[in-house]
């Protein structure tokens, strides 16, 4: 396949993102742009150079020259939406969270096994070079067993507004949004299945309609320990990721990690990188017929803790 032919599904702060990233590549059509209002739809196809902007989903399913679906919509479409594109036999890079429940995320796994079709679910931080780097550290041995692992994210979110200033018409999920981030990135740093888990939610946020804080408690059956915490109530943004091991303490936070105070890594690179990487493993996997890292299995391993506090609370 020389050329594939893209449709991009929303047009927020993320699209944007992964247009730059398709733009970088070779071979790569942008074909068309769709998204809930028609206005800001044709403003991003003329930005970026589209061939077509519609907010008619069916219509872009039923176009054959279509090959791949980029989802970047609201949360609560990408179930629905990442449906139809396999029933199209469409490829599929959909942003997390796959579904906003376990059993959504199941239905999605097993019908991504039956079909030709590649489905990929945006778990970024896989791809970004500080997190390659752990990844390669803790794999070498080096740092020796993880004992535990703590992982916080914290900012401010009482408002229905996203990180580029506009309102929302959809409201965000701390639980099944940005928890599944940090499950996922626990699960792929540490490299064992989750045996338990347990946790709390915050109440109902009166405006938000969500809870604002969760944190897990997670027991990996190679006995590591992991506490994962969130809060959209954080006046003054935080987050990092500590990794107690036998042979020292890996502190990551942001573009640096440091192990027993050595600076061992840093990089000037930005999401734009990650989201790259991220996206050109989407394209190859669909050009090599293959299944892409951090597919639908991939996907549901991180949503099941998230889900199993969910049903406690």
């Amino acid at each position: 396949m020389d050329t594939l032919s893209c449709c991009v599904v929303g047009y927020g702060g993320i699209a944007d993102f992964h247009v730059e990233a398709l733009k970088q590549m070779d071979g790569i059509k942008l074909h068309t742009v769709m998204g809930r209002r028609s206005e800001p739809a044709e403003a991003f196809r003329v930005k970026h150079g589209f061939e077509k902007a519609t907010t008619n989903y069916d219509a872009v399913m039923a176009d054959k020259t279509i090959d791949a679906v980029i989802i970047g919509s609201p949360s609560e479409v990408h179930y629905e939406q990442t449906i139809k594109a396999l029933e199209a036999g469409k490829h599929v890079l959909v942003e997390i969270p796959l579904a906003l429940s376990h059993k959504g995320a199941r239905d999605l796994a097993g019908m991504a096994t039956k079909s030709t079709a590649k489905l990929m679910v945006a778990h970024t931080r896989r791809f970004d070079p500080a997190g390659i780097f752990l990844k390669d550290f803790v794999t070498s041995g080096k740092p020796g067993r993880i004992l535990q692992h703590q992982h916080y994210s914290f900012w401010l979110r009482h408002h229905n507004v996203g990180w580029t200033g506009y309102q929302r018409s959809w409201t965000d999920d701390v639980v099944f949004h940005h928890g599944c981030h940090l499950v996922d990135f626990s699960r792929w740093i540490v490299g064992a299945p989750i045996r338990r888990v347990s946790g709390e939610l915050s109440p109902l946020h009166s405006e938000i309609g969500t809870s604002l804080d969760v944190s897990l408690l997670m027991r990996y059956q190679n006995e590591a320990i992991a506490t994962i915490s969130l809060s959209y109530n954080a006046s003054q943004s935080a987050k990092g990721n500590i990794f107690i091991c036998e042979n020292g303490t890996i502190n990551h936070t942001g573009k640096s990690i440091v192990f027993n105070g050595e600076t061992i890594f840093e990089t000037d690179d930005s999401a734009e990188s990650a989201i790259l990487t991220q996206n050109r493993e989407f394209i190859d996997a669909i050009r090599e017929d293959r299944a892409p890292s951090c597919n639908a299995n991939e996907a549901l391993a991180s949503l099941t803790p998230l889900q199993q506090v969910y049903e406690q609370m």
